[in-house]
């Protein structure tokens, strides 16, 4: 069993990320995605991508960090087709009770958060082309054993908030709290956040 809480909150009007937590006989899959801005469709790109992922989450080989791979590219394909969507970053993680693993691209992050530091499961991901560019090259992690908790989130917590602190309100609080307090500890003084912030977190219960 597992506790998880998905939060998310727009910087100006229009929220461009997006994200999903799929249960699956094997587990459950994660999956963010955030809408590059800039050139048109980012949240149609986002929103495309995690519903590609809802399609495919029942793949035969659940803890094949490949199945996800495969997947990441079928949806570049399917993005740059698409007439209205642009192009977004993908994180898809698959988590059962032993390990985690998945594929990505672009600059949202997974992370295993343990107790005195963490594991950056996208750390050799490739930023860009993206989702959506018809030449974007995912990169699978995993899978490595599930020891501490799962953390999702675009760049709107990851480009402002240093990793010591989010390990800290990970780790103080519970999955509800957490995801809340990651939110909050990016927003400024005026009230308004710096970028749109989505977080996923999954622990064991």
């Amino acid at each position: 069993m597992f506790k998880t809480k998905l939060a998310t909150e727009a910087a100006f009007s229009e929220n461009q990320d997006r994200a999903a937590i799929i249960k699956h006989s094997d587990g459950l899959v994660l999956a963010i995605a955030d809408g590059a801005g800039g050139i048109g469709g980012g949240g149609e790109a986002a929103e495309l991508a995690i519903q590609l992922v809802k399609a495919s989450a029942v793949a035969n080989e659940f803890m094949n960090p490949f199945t996800y791979y495969n997947l990441l590219i079928e949806a570049d394909d399917i993005l740059f087709e698409h007439p209205i969507a642009g192009e977004t970053t993908a994180i898809v993680v698959a988590v059962n009770d032993d390990l985690v693993c998945g594929a990505s691209v672009g600059d949202s992050g997974a992370f295993l958060i343990q107790n005195q530091s963490e594991i950056d499961l996208t750390a050799k991901q490739r930023r860009k082309p993206l989702i959506g560019s018809g030449i974007a090259t995912p990169t699978a992690f995993g899978p490595v054993p599930l020891k501490g908790t799962v953390l999702l989130a675009t760049d709107g917590l990851i480009k402002y908030a240093a990793q010591p602190l989010i390990r800290k309100i990970v780790q103080s609080s519970s999955a509800n709290e957490a995801a809340k307090a990651l939110i909050e500890c990016v927003r400024y003084p005026s009230g308004n956040l710096p970028d749109d912030v989505t977080v996923i977190i999954t622990c064991h219960s």
